[in-house]
């Protein structure tokens, strides 16, 4: 439905308009002062594209490190097998695959990967259960996200984007 992400603090969306019921218009997220950033929003026709614009940005900005969080394990895998869906070659595009060691272990032949949760997993000293997103994001950054629930994320894109 749609990617998100943050380049030197500028936050970014690509948009899948066969889902989204209209363009999203550009729009400030500032869930405290100094997280503050415009989003800049690319709305495209639909998922191929959406990916393609994804790939298309990486070659472009040619980052040497990716970070997310939890992408080893679901990030990197959906976006590859959606790739693949379309004949598109996630390592061929952007030079990220799996490692040969392990399946859920990705990195690029010129970027870095790093996977903030095996930090957090590691190193924060949080009990098991409490290492997902919203919960990091609240102990560790002190704010507590928005969260919608997931079975109301496709209608609501439908319906009052």
């Amino acid at each position: 439905m749609m990617i998100s992400y943050m380049v030197d603090g500028e936050g970014f969306l690509i948009v899948n308009r066969s889902i989204v019921a209209q363009d999203i218009q550009e729009f400030e997220y500032s869930p405290k002062p100094e997280f503050a950033t415009q989003i800049t929003i690319f709305n495209v026709e639909d998922e191929r594209a959406t990916l393609q614009k994804f790939f298309d940005v990486i070659k472009d900005i040619k980052p040497f490190i990716i970070t997310t969080y939890n992408g080893d394990r679901f990030d990197w895998p959906f976006i590859m097998k959606r790739a693949l869906v379309y004949g598109i070659s996630m390592e061929e595009e952007i030079g990220v695959a799996p490692t040969n060691k392990q399946e859920n272990v990705f990195w690029g032949r010129w970027i870095a990967h790093l996977d903030c949760y095996s930090w957090v997993d590691r190193d924060s000293y949080l009990p098991m259960g409490s290492r997902g997103l919203k919960a990091v994001t609240k102990n560790k950054l002190r704010y507590d996200p928005v969260e919608l629930e997931p079975e109301l994320m496709v209608p609501m894109a439908r319906n009052n984007p």
